[in-house]
């Protein structure tokens, strides 16, 4: 028994030992390859455990460009914040789409339209996105979303009237879940209040713990090895049914896009799944910045006194009250403008956004190319290897942003301005805060996102007295590494009462 085990373990490390023997070499005009110690996986435990220790190590070692082996696809690292225009220029050659479709088949259950021949759906139905979430069409979105967080506030403080403890994450997740799928997919038909509320609360629990496994299953790990992962994905797609939806007041958007997919010939599940991928990417983003927002007014009194003077200041311009919430009085009403007036909340956002953002820009190479960048250097790219921008290494690198460890609430105020200026080398960035992307691929729902977090946070210091409990800052969770902002890795206790 034990001799077998042993040949099975010497098998084992003789094809490891031949796959990296046979394995990739450089050409001279490529960049430093590192191809990793193990096979297939090359460095990806060693990024997972650490982004970016491991990317600043690597910079480190072999400069601003370099190749690594990342779970079986080589990936070329650019990390000069000036040369980041200099590769999204390429995009005829470097592809988004590729990247993210694989994500949203394995991840949502839908088709992968350039596989299948049918990019030409998808482009027309995303086409839709910035015509609604942009713009003058964001003047009845922000009025029907401040409805619906009032509504749910309301809902979750019920008839208490003193402290009431909770888990803070917990508590944003609740309000901003509930209150941004009605505003997008809107209110059943026929269902009462009470029963929508209930069903909702279901249908979120689970797409907050499938979105957990999240990571997993986008990087391949089989369902079997998942838990419910399947089973819980598969009651979402039902949940989101063209039958369903048909009951529910949504948004001229949703119709648009309806009708895209289905003249393209997607099945029922596929359509279910395109319009999951507007789910998560609503609330997998916007939820982890409302809440790191939250936290840090919370933790800091100064940023949440400024933020304070700004609400009042909206509230009194417009004369409106916050007396008579919770026995039906008139709800408060921020404006488009309004919000965008906020600079200093706008200052918290983009901070939160900033210290908590872990996203990469992914491109593929659809043909072998030289891209020439900023510093006057170039390199080379084979089909089918992937180019990647780590904007952390920006967000976090102390010449472009003072003491980038520390949380600065007025980081991006200058002069009651936002403040847009900020350097490398001596030269000014064009890119300084990418928590939503670059180029073509950049979130068409960013404005709408950015608004939602201003509402709720503005809402809150309406109605509500706060305390936290646990003060400490809670960790990032890591294992969501490169799908945008990242969630509290725990969720720290505080205390709040209705005013």
């Amino acid at each position: 028994m034990i001799s077998g085990i042993l040949a099975g373990c010497l098998v084992v490390l003789v094809v490891a030992i031949l796959v990296q023997a046979v394995g990739r070499k450089r050409d001279p005009n490529e960049p430093p390859l590192e191809s990793g110690p193990v096979p297939y996986l090359g460095v990806a435990l060693q990024f997972a455990m650490d982004s970016l220790k491991f990317i600043r190590s690597r910079q480190k070692k072999y400069g601003d460009v370099f190749t690594v082996k990342l779970a079986g696809k080589y990936t070329t690292f650019v990390l000069d914040p000036h040369s980041y225009s200099d590769v999204m220029r390429q995009h005829k050659i470097l592809d988004f789409k590729t990247v993210g479709m694989d994500i949203v088949e394995r991840g949502f259950g839908t088709t992968h339209f350039e596989k299948t021949g049918r990019a030409h759906v998808l482009h027309t139905a995303d086409a839709y996105f910035p015509v609604h979430l942009q713009g003058n069409a964001l003047d009845p979105l922000t009025n029907t979303m401040m409805g619906h967080l009032q509504t749910a506030m309301l809902a979750d403080i019920g008839s208490e009237t003193g402290w009431k403890k909770d888990g803070l994450w917990s508590f944003v997740r609740r309000i901003v879940s509930e209150a941004s799928f009605l505003t997008i997919f809107g209110k059943h038909k026929s269902q009462t209040v009470e029963q929508e509320r209930a069903r909702l609360m279901v249908v979120m629990e689970t797409f907050w713990d499938y979105d957990r496994k999240f990571p997993q299953v986008v990087a391949g790990i089989p369902f079997w090895m998942l838990g419910k992962a399947k089973e819980q994905r598969d009651f979402l797609l039902a949940f989101l049914s063209k039958d369903n939806l048909n009951r529910r007041d949504v948004l001229q958007l949703i119709e648009q896009r309806d009708e895209v997919f289905c003249g393209g010939g997607l099945s029922g599940k596929e359509l279910a799944g395109a319009h999951f991928s507007t789910v998560w990417a609503s609330l997998s983003n916007t939820l982890p910045t409302a809440f790191w927002t939250l936290f840090h007014l919370l933790q800091d009194p100064v940023a949440m006194a400024a933020v304070r003077r700004e609400v009042e200041t909206a509230l009194k311009e417009t004369g409106q009250t916050v007396t008579g919430f919770r026995d039906g009085g008139e709800k408060i009403d921020f404006t488009r403008q309004q919000l965008a007036d906020m600079t200093c909340l706008g200052s918290v956002v983009n901070e939160a956004l900033r210290v908590s953002s872990v996203s990469i820009v992914l491109r593929q190479a659809l043909e072998e190319t030289t891209i020439a960048l900023n510093s006057g250097s170039t390199f080379k790219i084979r089909k089918g290897d992937r180019v990647a921008l780590f904007p952390q290494i920006v967000h976090m690198d102390p010449e472009v942003y003072e003491d980038p460890e520390t949380f600065k609430y007025d980081r991006y105020l200058e002069n009651g301005k936002e403040k847009t200026t900020f350097y490398k080398n001596g030269k000014k960035l064009r890119h300084y805060l990418i928590p939503f992307g670059i180029g073509t691929s950049r979130c068409p729902g960013r404005f709408f996102a950015v608004n939602e977090i201003k509402q709720f946070v503005s809402l809150i210091v309406c109605y509500f007295d706060m305390e936290l409990i646990d003060k400490e800052t809670p960790p990032l969770d890591q294992s969501r590494t490169g799908l945008g902002v990242l969630p509290p890795k725990t969720d720290p206790m505080f205390r709040y009462k209705i005013k």
